[in-house]
């Protein structure tokens, strides 16, 4: 339960986000801005190279930063850290879920403390708590399944990430998206990149 914690949370471009709370949490670490803090915990969600950077990893971490993510991360990467599994529970308050992601060996969705980072997964499973912060992938493709996740999840606020805001059409998706959650009362929100939002 989150309780009276304050979570800072800034996206830093892909599906990179920064939280500052009672936790430093990087997720994700391949972003377009720099991050404002050192990590004492990164959580990868899979393989991919939009998702995953190992200079950036290395920039943002210290000699205690704990890495977390599923074993096709260190299949892919020379990097160390632990392996996640779907159902796991890790620093006593960051639930671990599988997801599918397109083309991905094997991938994991994260929940801490009311917010829940979905990778670029299209259908989002259960976390069992109150949802504060949702962010979702912005894929056209996808947009009915992204909303009824959003429908039967039916978090606080929905928030489209892994897009690129200097390109005109992939920002266009991003706005569509968050206007039909909107359609269907989930509240939303675009973020600039850098931009910060407290839950």
């Amino acid at each position: 339960m989150k309780g009276m914690i304050i979570i800072k949370i800034r996206w830093l471009g892909n599906s990179a986000v920064e939280v500052d709370g009672d936790k430093k949490i990087i997720i994700d670490p391949n972003f377009k801005v720099d991050p404002e803090i050192e990590a004492d915990i990164v959580l990868i969600t899979h393989e991919h190279e939009d998702h995953i950077d190992p200079e950036k990893l290395a920039e943002i971490s210290h000699s205690d930063t704990k890495v977390y993510g599923p074993q096709s991360v260190y299949d892919k990467f020379d990097i160390e850290g632990e392996v996640v599994k779907d159902g796991q529970e890790i620093e006593e308050d960051i639930k671990v879920m599988d997801i599918d992601c397109y083309n991905s060996d094997e991938a994991v969705a994260y929940f801490y403390n009311g917010l829940y980072h979905t990778a670029d997964a299209s259908v989002f499973p259960d976390p069992g708590e109150k949802i504060d912060l949702l962010f979702s992938a912005c894929f056209n493709d996808h947009f009915a399944k992204y909303i009824e996740s959003c429908i039967k999840l039916d978090p606080e606020l929905a928030i489209p990430y892994h897009y690129d805001p200097e390109e005109r059409q992939e920002l266009l998706q991003a706005k569509g998206l968050s206007s039909k959650f909107e359609q269907i009362s989930c509240k939303s929100q675009i973020l600039e990149l850098g931009e910060e939002i407290e839950i």
